[in-house]
C-alpha cells in the first residue's frame, strides 16, 4: 500500500479517535448546593445535591435528620451539557429545608453509592433567625444593604389531592403568595405551580391568564419545569412566576387560576383477549384525548392602608427595601455645558412607583426633565435598580451638584425611611454673567450727553466770558483791524463743508463696511441664513427650536459683530429688547430648546399654532431691535 494511501486512512481514524476521547464523559463527581446561606425561622430554603457524570445513587435519604430543620427531598432533575465535545451528565436531587427555631446548623455530608463507588457530599451551614428578621451581611464597601428577606413563604408538607378510590390526582394547581397580608401599593411576589403526573400524557398545554379586581399582575414568566415526588408520586411542575400590587383596602381576593390542555385516556377494543387488552392500554399513542384544566385555588389577602405617621413630605409611594447612590460626570463644566446627576436606586420593591428623587440646594442650577431606565434582577420586575440621569447646567459657579432625598415605606418593620446622597463634587462655570455696574454708569453718561437742552454750567460759562472779553476789547480799539475769520465768505465755505461732510457720511460708512467686511461678518451672515431657512422647513419640535434659537443667538452676535461662542444670550437680549415680555418670550425659545436638547422627553411633531406664534417673534425681533 503506498504512503500516501496509509495517510488518507489513518489521518480519519486518528480525528475519529480523538473525536471520542473529547466526546468521553468526565470525572465522577457529587456537588453539594445551598441556595442562601442564612434565614429566617418558617423561611424555606433549597438544598441541592449534584451528581456529575454518575449513575442514580439508590440509597438517597428521602429526609435528613438535623434537629432545627425539616427537610424532605421534593424533586428530582437531571441535565446533559456538551461544550466542545465534552459531555457532562448532571443528576440533581432537590430538599427543601424548613427552619423551625433560630440558630447556627450544620447539615452534615454523607455517603452514597453509585456506579460501583462510594461518593461522599459536603456538609453546609446555615444560619437561622428569628421572625423579627435579621442585619444582612455588610456589601461592597463595608455598607449594608438594605435588602432584608422576603416574609415567609408557605411550608412544605401539603396533601397531594386524592380521588374518591384513594389515588393521587393526575393533576392540579396551586397558588403560593410570599404574604397573606400587605400594604396598599406593596409588590406581593406569587407562584402558580401546576402538577402533572409523570407516568401520565399531556400535550396542548396552553399558558394560564391571571387577573383580578382590587390588584394589578404583572406579566407572567416564562414557565419553569422540575420533576417532584410527592406522597412518593412522581409529577412534573411547571411553574410559573408573577407579583401582585393591591390598589385598594380590605380583604381582596385572588382568584383561581386556569391552566388548559389534553391528557390522553387510555381506552382500547374491548372483548379480544384480556392479554391483548392489556397490551393495547400499555401502548402509547392508543386511547383518548381528553380535554383538561388544572385550576389553582382561589387565596384571600388583607390589605391595610399606609399609616400616616412618620410620612415624609418627600414620600412619593416607593414601597420596599432601598439604596440610593449618586453620581456625577463631567467633573468640570464649561459655562453652559451640561452636567449630568446619576441617581441610582436599588432593591426590591414596587419600581413602577418610584418617582425621581428630589433635589436639594438646586437654587445655582438651571434642571431638566430626568431620563429614566429599570434593570430588573429577576423575570418579574420584584427586584433590580432604577436610575435617574438628570441634566442640569449652572446658572453661576458651582463647586457641587445638588443633594439628593429618597422616601419610601418598609412593609416588614412598617416605617417610613429617607435616604440622602450627598452633592457630588464639581466644577462647573455659570452660564451667564450680571452686567458690570461700569457699564450702567457709561450708559448713564451717555443718555445725559445725548439729552437736548442742557446748558454749560455757570462756572464755565464765566471761564468763557473771561477769556473772550479782552478780545473783544481789543478788536474795539485797534482801528481798521477786521479779522478774516469773521468774514462773510468764509462762514459760507465752512458751512458747505459741513453739509457735505454730513451729507458723506452714511456713504463712507456703507464704502467702508462694504470694502472692509470680514470673514466673521460673513460667517455670522450665512448662519443667520441657515438658521432662518431651517426653522421655516422644521417639522419635528426639537429641530424647529434648535433652528430658532441658533437664528435669535446668531443674529444677536451679528449685531454686536462678536463670535457665536461668546455671545451670552440673556444680557444681549436685556441690551437689545425693553419690552419685558418680549424678552421673557425669547428667552422661552431659548428655554426650550434647552430643554429638548438635555431633558428626558422627546420632541414630536410641531403644532402649526405653535410655529406660527414663533416665526411671528422671530421675525418682529429681527425687524425692530437692529
Amino acid at each position: 500500500m503506498h504512503d500516501s494511501m496509509k495517510r488518507f486512512l489513518t489521518l480519519p481514524a486518528l480525528a475519529l479517535l480523538a473525536l471520542l476521547a473529547a466526546a468521553a464523559p468526565a470525572q465522577a463527581a457529587v456537588q453539594t448546593v445551598l441556595s442562601a446561606p442564612m434565614t429566617q425561622v418558617g423561611a424555606p430554603v433549597q438544598l441541592q445535591y449534584v451528581f456529575i457524570n454518575t449513575e442514580a445513587p439508590k440509597d438517597m435519604p428521602r429526609s435528613l435528620m438535623v434537629d432545627g430543620l425539616d427537610i424532605r427531598l421534593t424533586g428530582t432533575s437531571r441535565r446533559v451539557e456538551m461544550v466542545n465535545f465534552q459531555t457532562t451528565s448532571s443528576l440533581i436531587y432537590a430538599y427543601t429545608v424548613v427552619p423551625n427555631r433560630p440558630g447556627d446548623f450544620t447539615i452534615p455530608g454523607f455517603a452514597v453509592q453509585t456506579g460501583g463507588q462510594q461518593i461522599r457530599t459536603d456538609a453546609v451551614n446555615l444560619r437561622v433567625a428569628g421572625t423579627g428578621g435579621f442585619a444582612p451581611p455588610p456589601g461592597p464597601g463595608g455598607a449594608p444593604q438594605v435588602m432584608p428577606p422576603p416574609r415567609p413563604q408557605r411550608q412544605q408538607g401539603g396533601a397531594v389531592p386524592r380521588s374518591r378510590s384513594g389515588e393521587a390526582a393526575q393533576y392540579y394547581g396551586e397558588l403560593i403568595m410570599g404574604a397573606k397580608s400587605a400594604f396598599v401599593g406593596e409588590v406581593v411576589p406569587v407562584e402558580l405551580r401546576f402538577y402533572f403526573r409523570a407516568d401520565a400524557q399531556f400535550d396542548n398545554l396552553q399558558r394560564p391568564t391571571f387577573a383580578g379586581d382590587g390588584f394589578t399582575a404583572a406579566p407572567l414568566s416564562e414557565p419553569e419545569q422540575t420533576e417532584q415526588y410527592i406522597d412518593d408520586t412522581p409529577y412534573n411542575v411547571v411553574t410559573f412566576r408573577s407579583a401582585i400590587t393591591p390598589v385598594k383596602t380590605g380583604q381582596i381576593e385572588i382568584p383561581a387560576a386556569v391552566m388548559e390542555g389534553r391528557m390522553m385516556v387510555a381506552a382500547a377494543p374491548q372483548g379480544i383477549d384480556p392479554f391483548f387488552d392489556q397490551f393495547f392500554q400499555n401502548m402509547p399513542g392508543f386511547g383518548r384525548a381528553e380535554n383538561i384544566e388544572a385550576r389553582t385555588s382561589a387565596r384571600q389577602l388583607e390589605v391595610q392602608p399606609l399609616p400616616k405617621e412618620g410620612r415624609p413630605e418627600s414620600f412619593a409611594g416607593a414601597i420596599g427595601q432601598f439604596t440610593m447612590a449618586a453620581s456625577a460626570s463631567p467633573k468640570t463644566a464649561q459655562a453652559g455645558e451640561p452636567v449630568s446627576l446619576k441617581l441610582i436606586v436599588e432593591g426590591r420593591g414596587n419600581f413602577d412607583a418610584i418617582t425621581p428623587p428630589v433635589l436639594t440646594g438646586a437654587d445655582g442650577w438651571r434642571t431638566y426633565a430626568p431620563k429614566e431606565s429599570f434593570k430588573g434582577a429577576d423575570t418579574i420586575g420584584y427586584g433590580g435598580k432604577k436610575t435617574f440621569e438628570i441634566s442640569m447646567v449652572a446658572r453661576s459657579e458651582q463647586k457641587a451638584t445638588p443633594g439628593a432625598e429618597f422616601s419610601y415605606f418598609d412593609p416588614l418593620k412598617e416605617k417610613y425611611f429617607t435616604l440622602k446622597a450627598d452633592p457630588v463634587p464639581v466644577s462647573a462655570a455659570g452660564s451667564s454673567t450680571p452686567a458690570a455696574p461700569a457699564d450702567d454708569a457709561s450708559t448713564a453718561t451717555a443718555q445725559a450727553s445725548a439729552t437736548p437742552g442742557q446748558t454749560p454750567s455757570a462756572p464755565a460759562a464765566a471761564e468763557a466770558a473771561g477769556i473772550g472779553e479782552p478780545a473783544a476789547q481789543l478788536s474795539a480799539r485797534a482801528s481798521g483791524f477786521h479779522p478774516w475769520i469773521n468774514s462773510p465768505w468764509f462762514r459760507i465755505l465752512n458751512l458747505a463743508l459741513l453739509t457735505a461732510v454730513i451729507f458723506s457720511i452714511p456713504l463712507l460708512v456703507w464704502l467702508r463696511r462694504r470694502s472692509q467686511k470680514s470673514a466673521q461678518t460673513a460667517a455670522l451672515e450665512a448662519a443667520l441664513r441657515k438658521a432662518r431657512v431651517g426653522w421655516e422647513q422644521a417639522a419635528e419640535r426639537s429641530t424647529f427650536y434648535s433652528e430658532a434659537a441658533q437664528f435669535v443667538v446668531a443674529r444677536l452676535a451679528l449685531w454686536d459683530d462678536r463670535p457665536l461662542a461668546l455671545v451670552n444670550p440673556g444680557e444681549a437680549l436685556a441690551r437689545r429688547v425693553a419690552d419685558p415680555l418680549e424678552r421673557r418670550e425669547l428667552e422661552s425659545v431659548l428655554a426650550c430648546r434647552d430643554e429638548l436638547t438635555y431633558g428626558g422627553g422627546g420632541g414630536g411633531a410641531l403644532d402649526p399654532i405653535e410655529r406660527r406664534r414663533v416665526a411671528e417673534l422671530l421675525e418682529k425681533f429681527a425687524r425692530y431691535h437692529a
